[in-house]
């Protein structure tokens, strides 16, 4: 097919139409500083045996929001080093640039992206992130939610809710041993910046999200059961080939507990995604474990 480049297509493979690229599914991950976002994901990608897969064959991926860090001037960096710029604010990150990745993601093309040094506060051009089209994208940070453009593009909306000593606990150790922070330097970030950051921004957009997890990694029944979303979709994507119409293969999934009238008009309207999150909260809810609530849903999305 003319105008479409050949490594741009998912896992390789050959279009023979314009509706054989690849469109994936896109979830947004967020929640606040330790939370358990990137473990999560890394859970989601080990159970789904994504994880040692190559990168080229991967059909689930996983992007950090930090990538999408913007450079700083001379005098930021300066700031950065003292632990005085407030890299939790919505102003610390490339928006334009992370919308675009996106939109590209989302046409099924090849994306290339920095890495993020933490230690230096800097983005890695030299050690590029190379991602290929994918099924399933996961895209995790602490404000993924709180620019408009980009939230409305996620299919799925995840919030990971673990309580701020919990988070602080695992910062502290993180920030020391993994990226070179002094205690004094990690705890005065953490109240002047990520705090007050947290309660501003962050916080607020857990009213975007289709589905809530308490306890972050640690909820493993959560886990299990988007795990076996993500599954259903793949198969279903598998057994009737690599297709660009999202709602035809969500709605297939959920074809066992939607009438079949409104299963056409669902396709027509494309709102097979959401009907998708919806059976997902609804199979939440009907679950229960005695002294432990292990899931949350949002209360603004609707029940069957």
């Amino acid at each position: 097919m003319e105008g479409i480049n050949k490594e741009n297509l998912a896992n390789g493979l050959e279009a023979t139409g314009k509706d054989e690229v690849k469109s994936p599914f896109l979830i947004g991950v967020a929640g606040g500083t330790a939370s358990g976002k990137s473990t999560v994901c890394k859970k989601i990608m080990e159970q789904l045996g994504q994880a040692e897969m190559d990168h080229t064959q991967r059909q689930v991926v996983s992007i950090s929001q930090d990538s999408f860090y913007r450079e700083l001037t001379p005098s930021e960096k300066l700031k950065a080093q003292k632990g005085l710029f407030n890299f939790d604010h919505p102003d610390a990150f490339a928006w334009d640039f992370m919308e675009k990745t996106l939109e590209q993601i989302l046409k099924g093309q090849k994306v290339e992206i920095p890495s993020y040094d933490y230690r230096t506060n800097s983005l890695d051009f030299e050690n590029m992130l190379v991602i290929y089209p994918a099924d399933v994208v996961l895209f995790e940070g602490i404000l993924v939610f709180y620019f408009p453009k980009i939230r409305d593009m996620f299919h799925m909306k995840l919030f990971v809710d673990t309580d701020s000593d919990t988070r602080l606990a695992r910062r502290v150790p993180r920030d020391i041993n993994e990226r070179g922070r002094d205690l004094d330097a990690v705890l005065t970030q953490y109240m002047t910046f990520v705090k007050p950051a947290f309660e501003e921004f962050c916080s607020p957009t857990k009213k975007f999200a289709d589905v809530i997890i308490p306890r972050g990694a640690d909820n493993t029944v959560a886990i299990d059961l988007i795990v076996q979303h993500i599954r259903d979709f793949l198969n279903n994507r598998t057994c009737h080939g690599s297709t660009g119409n999202m709602s035809l293969c969500v709605n297939l999934d959920i074809s066992g507990s939607v009438e079949a009238g409104s299963i056409g008009a669902d396709m027509a309207s494309g709102n097979g995604t959401y009907n998708a999150i919806r059976r997902f909260s609804t199979l939440c809810k009907e679950l229960t474990m005695k002294n432990n609530v292990f899931f949350e849903t949002n209360k603004n999305l609707p029940h069957h």
